[in-house]
């Protein structure tokens, strides 16, 4: 029967029992210290590129898988990014690491993959394309990283980040292994149509026109501002619906506060009106993301495909780039997402707000060293469910490098094993405080405020249609108390952090993350 002890938690007590990994193969002597490449596309649904139901021709996904292994079945611990990724680096559930929204600091005692690596002569880099991965000015997922690329604003399309990849390749130091995190934000929402269907907006400052701007893609605008003494406006019109992602109007690096008079940040219209008023002549920077409006399900669900196809790309490219580099054969590649995206299969686009699979499952591709022989074990047991803990551990053993302290996956290589999968998302940004259990079977979904139960039969009801739950439920029985277990430690232990800063309000705002007080 499964439980925590399964994946690792090891409640026992409500106790955190830590050295719960197991390294299930010995090392291959055969082999050289692997480069390892994690490369983690933000906001990926599972479906969007495996070929048994993918949503159109990915060839530089199928580039990437040529030499590894698709697991199917991979999960994500949490419809977030930064909660999902410090999962991920750290092999710890949320309710461990205490990251549970974006606007936290990780814990400077937190294990991380990165420093790990480290201590084993690898040289570390990131090159991070999503706003809710940059360090700012607290602790965040840099630690370990030797460089940390965060050279864009709020958000970076894929083939802008590829950039980045090849000059952080070029700076390598070729007598030591190379540890790479490579994040591509494609096709996080706006989600970009990459054809033009002549949507636009006009720019206004004190009534001149000062810059035309297609929506039809997401357009940035950057421009310094000459303002004299006195009252200003800035006007954005269009004939077709659109959003402000974000506005910065600052002066001397600093928010000038302008009010708005018509329309706010991330409210769809076609006019938005913004006053300032100068009490001196000042040099102002006014730097606009904008996107077209969408409404339509259905056309929202073609522009994401659109965004997959257009990220698929530099897919095949960073492939290719290890290839012509002379990496590719002596690299540990890992791809992954963070977690999913809804189109409305249960009255939620985007992600954050639940934890049914649409916004969990995720994509996961495994390409060992040419000539691992532990290739066909993986081959093997490919078929089986992979929550995000996992892939630390089993990175770890591919690369024969020792555990990670207090990590709670298994290696997918590890003989018995029964992986479950915990999830989680949490208020202010979510909704609602909601905890997961799953397994290949069956999933239970818990609101803690409202001690509500959803539960759901996965083979005979997939889409997670109908909730079963009774209170006297045979199946899963014991996952009731473990699930409420996880909630107490949530709700006492202090790990939902304090204040937001202004400025990390508006980036979470113009990354879609509402609900941030």
């Amino acid at each position: 029967m499964k439980n925590f002890s399964i994946i690792a938690i090891c409640l026992s007590s409500l106790t955190l029992v830590t050295g719960c990994t197991v390294q299930a193969e010995q090392p291959n002597s055969d082999l050289r210290t692997p480069n390892i490449v994690l490369l983690v596309v933000d906001t990926l649904r599972g479906d969007a590129v495996l070929q048994e139901a993918g949503f159109g021709n990915t060839p530089g996904f199928d580039s990437l898988a040529e030499n590894g292994v698709i697991f199917p079945a991979a999960f994500s611990h949490a419809p977030m990014t930064l909660p999902s990724h410090t999962s991920l680096f750290s092999s710890r559930p949320p309710f461990e690491t205490g990251v549970l929204n974006n606007w936290q600091s990780v814990r400077e005692d937190l294990p991380l993959l990165a420093e790990w690596l480290g201590r084993f002569g690898y040289q570390t880099h990131a090159v991070v394309s999503l706003g809710t991965l940059d360090k700012r000015d607290k602790p965040a997922l840099d630690r370990g990283f030797d460089h940390f690329d965060q050279d864009y604003w709020h958000m970076e399309q894929a083939p802008d980040a590829l950039a980045r990849i090849r000059t952080t390749l070029d700076e390598l130091d070729q007598d030591r292994p190379f540890f790479l995190f490579a994040h591509f934000s494609d096709p996080h929402a706006p989600y970009n149509l990459h054809e033009d269907h002549g949507s636009e907006a006009e720019v206004f400052v004190d009534g001149k026109l000062v810059a035309t701007l297609p929506t039809s893609d997401m357009s940035k605008w950057d421009r310094e501002i000459e303002l004299e003494s006195g009252e200003h406006e800035l006007e954005i019109r269009a004939e077709t619906p659109f959003r402000i992602n974000s506005l910065e109007w600052t002066k001397n690096g600093k928010f000038m506060g302008p009010t708005w008079e018509v329309g706010a940040v991330r409210t769809p219209g076609k006019r938005v009106l913004l006053s300032y008023t100068a009490k001196n002549k000042v040099k102002s920077r006014l730097r606009l993301w904008i996107a077209e409006a969408l409404e339509d399900e259905n056309f929202i669900e073609k522009r994401y495909n659109s965004e997959v196809r257009w990220m698929d790309e530099s897919i095949g490219n960073l492939v290719q780039e290890l290839k012509d580099r002379k990496l590719y054969d002596n690299t540990l590649l890992v791809f992954t997402s963070d977690h999913g995206e809804g189109f409305g299969e249960h009255g939620a686009i985007g992600h954050v707000q639940n934890l049914y699979d649409e916004m969990l499952h995720v994509p996961l591709v495994i390409k060992p060293l040419r000539g691992d022989a532990r290739m066909a074990r993986l081959s093997t047991v490919r078929a089986q469910m992979v929550p995000h803990q996992d892939i630390v551990p089993t990175i770890l053993e591919l690369a024969q490098i020792p555990s990670m302290p207090g990590s709670r996956g298994t290696s997918i290589l590890a003989p018995g094993r029964e992986p479950l999968l915990i999830a989680e998302t949490h208020k202010p940004e979510a909704h609602r405080n909601l905890i997961c259990l799953r397994d290949d079977e069956y999933k239970l979904i818990y609101d803690y405020d409202a001690e509500t139960y959803e539960f759901y039969d996965l083979t005979n009801d997939p889409d997670e249609r109908r909730n079963l739950y009774k209170p006297d439920q045979v199946e899963r029985a014991e996952w009731v108390d473990q699930i409420r277990q996880v909630a107490d430690l949530v709700q006492t232990g202090g790990m939902i952090a304090g204040n937001v800063s202004e400025e990390t309000r508006e980036l979470l705002d113009a990354l879609g993350y509402a609900g941030v007080q």
